[in-house]
C-alpha cells in the first residue's frame, strides 16, 4: 500500500468519526436483562456469550470476571482475572488471583435472557452503575463500564 492510499484512508475514516457518518450504534439490537434473572442476594452473576468467563456485579459498583486460560493483557501478560473496583485511581486492572474469584462457574449466560429474534443477538446488563454488554454483534467481546473505567474481553484485554 503506497503512502497516499494509506493516508487517504486514514483522512476518510477520522472523517466518518467526526461527523458520526457511517459509525453505527453500540446499542443497536441489544436485549435488556432482566436483573431479577441473573440476582443472588445483591450480587449479579453471569457469563459471557460462551459461558467460559464469569463474572460478578456487587451492590457498590465494582465489577470483576475469571478468565479462561489465553486471556493476556497487552498482548504478552498472562492473566486469569479482570476488575473495576473500589480503587479510583487505577483502570481496570487484574489482580492476578490475590483476591479470589470473582463469578461463579455455571452462571447464566449473558446471552441467555427471552428476546425476539436470534437468539445471538446482544444483551446489556445495567447494574449498579454498571453496565456490560455480551454477544455476537460486538465481535463476541464483553465489554464492562464502571466508575468511569471500561474493559474487553476479546482476543486480549483492553482496558482503561
Amino acid at each position: 500500500m503506497n503512502a497516499r492510499t494509506f493516508f487517504g484512508a486514514a483522512l476518510a475514516v477520522v472523517a466518518l468519526t467526526m461527523t458520526g457518518n457511517g459509525v453505527a450504534s453500540a446499542d443497536v439490537g441489544l436485549t435488556e436483562a432482566n436483573n431479577a434473572d441473573f440476582l443472588d442476594g445483591d450480587t449479579l452473576y453471569f457469563a459471557d456469550w460462551l459461558g467460559t468467563t464469569t463474572c460478578a456485579i456487587h451492590a457498590n459498583g465494582d465489577v470483576g470476571c475469571d478468565l479462561q486460560p489465553g486471556y493476556t493483557l497487552f498482548g504478552f501478560i498472562p492473566v486469569s482475572d479482570v476488575v473495576i473496583d473500589s480503587t479510583p485511581i487505577l483502570p481496570a486492572h487484574p489482580t492476578f488471583g490475590l483476591g479470589g474469584t470473582h463469578g461463579r462457574a455455571g452462571s447464566r449466560w449473558i446471552t441467555d435472557v427471552p428476546r425476539d429474534g436470534s437468539v445471538y443477538q446482544g444483551t446489556r446488563i445495567d447494574y449498579a452503575g454498571v453496565t456490560c454488554i455480551g454477544g455476537l454483534p460486538h465481535g463476541g467481546a464483553l465489554n464492562c463500564t464502571s466508575k468511569g473505567h471500561k474493559f474487553t474481553l476479546q482476543s486480549s484485554i483492553q482496558i482503561s
